[in-house]
């Protein structure tokens, strides 16, 4: 696991138990009535599920190389050109062993 990695997620976790520290205690400690205070809950939970989901989306849509994504491209692409030389190899074999039935 990559340190970026490791760091977006040690970020994740600390917004979700602080979001959640945060909630309980102001919970406990707010002084509006039970249905006020659930509304007021409900929009801030809310808030802040959408905000953590667009934070998700943009992590996730980042694209930022990593070493083993370009390690595995060069890998993919080197098997390509070694399938494709491969496959004009074979042809050239089976055009030369048609021009011997033939002949």
């Amino acid at each position: 696991m990559s340190q970026r990695s490791r760091s977006v997620r040690a970020a994740v976790w600390g917004f979700l138990v602080g979001g959640t520290s945060g909630v309980a205690f102001g919970l406990l400690l707010a002084p509006n009535e039970g249905r006020q205070l659930r509304r007021r809950a409900a929009y801030l939970l809310d808030r802040w599920a959408s905000d953590l989901a667009g934070l998700v989306d943009r992590l996730d849509g980042a694209d930022v190389p990593t070493d083993a994504r370009q390690r595995a491209d060069d890998i993919v692409s080197d098997a390509r050109r070694q399938a494709e030389s491969l496959l004009s190899e074979a042809d050239a074999l089976i055009m030369q062993a048609r021009k011997g039935r033939s002949s």
